[in-house]
């Protein structure tokens, strides 16, 4: 399946939560952790390919957890109007026990490359999921997510318009779309904010 995504920075967390309670309907909230796990090279950084083993802890169901093991295939797609968008080729299931995978992992030579921890409340849209996230130590970002499976140009197309205008009806502006990965987020703050624990 195919992810077509945006995530914009968001100003203010509580006025988007009305926002979004007036069109959507709320699902529930989750706290997300993420490991993503990676192989060194000999310079000290870690391969592009990475796997992501991610602990889901349900907020409305009495702490429910669950594992994910994901990996993905990422591209941006510009639109003509200049929108961005992550096109990505999601290959996921839900494991019982992150044990044997961690296990395996070590084994095989794979290190922990990132962390990251999102605190996060999901509404439903039409087809469009739309999550407001708090990144640590980020920030908000609002989070929208159609599935699709196809990834043709016009597919995608009509998804950035669809995306759009959702944008548009929570007045959320499109220069507040981050075109960057978590993952570049991540290493910037961590560069900027040398010998600080954020993690």
């Amino acid at each position: 399946m195919n992810e077509i995504e945006i995530k914009a920075h968001v100003k203010n967390r509580n006025l988007l939560i009305e926002k979004l309670n007036k069109i959507a309907q709320y699902q529930g909230s989750v706290v997300k952790n993420d490991k993503y796990y990676g192989k060194k090279l000999p310079d000290g950084t870690f391969d592009r390919k990475k796997i992501r083993l991610r602990e889901e802890i349900f907020q409305d169901n009495q702490n429910k957890t669950q594992y994910l093991l994901t990996y993905k295939r990422k591209e941006i797609f510009t639109s003509t109007e200049g929108i961005s968008t992550e096109v990505n080729d999601e290959k996921e299931c839900t494991i019982s026990s992150a044990e044997p995978v961690l296990a395996f992992l070590a084994d095989w030579g794979y290190e922990v490359a990132l962390e990251k921890h999102k605190e996060v409340m999901s509404w439903k849209y039409e087809n469009a999921t739309l999550e407001l996230c708090n990144v640590f130590p980020l920030g908000d970002f609002l989070e929208i997510e159609i599935l699709s499976p196809s990834a043709d140009n016009e597919t995608v197309e009509k998804c950035q318009e669809q995306i759009k205008s959702i944008l548009e009806k929570l007045e959320i502006s499109q220069n507040q779309i981050e075109n960057r990965y978590y993952s570049q987020l991540l290493e910037e703050y961590k560069i900027n904010h040398s010998g600080e624990e954020y993690v």
